[in-house]
């Protein structure tokens, strides 16, 4: 089993408040999540399941997976 980094970006619905206050309703703009895996492909899987836990938020517009890299 290896070690994983995945980054996710968090992009904000635009309310009119402008962009720094959008992106605080939002959560951190870069998030940084570590995962065990076998693969990089489980590794994705894990990814995706996090982006959609960001996504959960309503003031979130899009959670890009931005990066997957072997911690190690």
């Amino acid at each position: 089993m290896s070690r994983w980094c995945i980054t996710i970006e968090t992009w904000p619905f635009s309310t009119g408040a402008g962009q720094s206050e959008d992106q605080k309703a939002a959560g951190e703009r870069v998030t940084t999540h570590f995962v065990e895996a076998l693969e990089i492909a489980e590794a994705l899987d894990k990814a995706k399941l996090i982006a959609a836990g960001i996504k959960h938020n309503p003031r979130v517009w899009e959670a890009p997976i931005t990066g997957i890299t072997k911690d190690g």
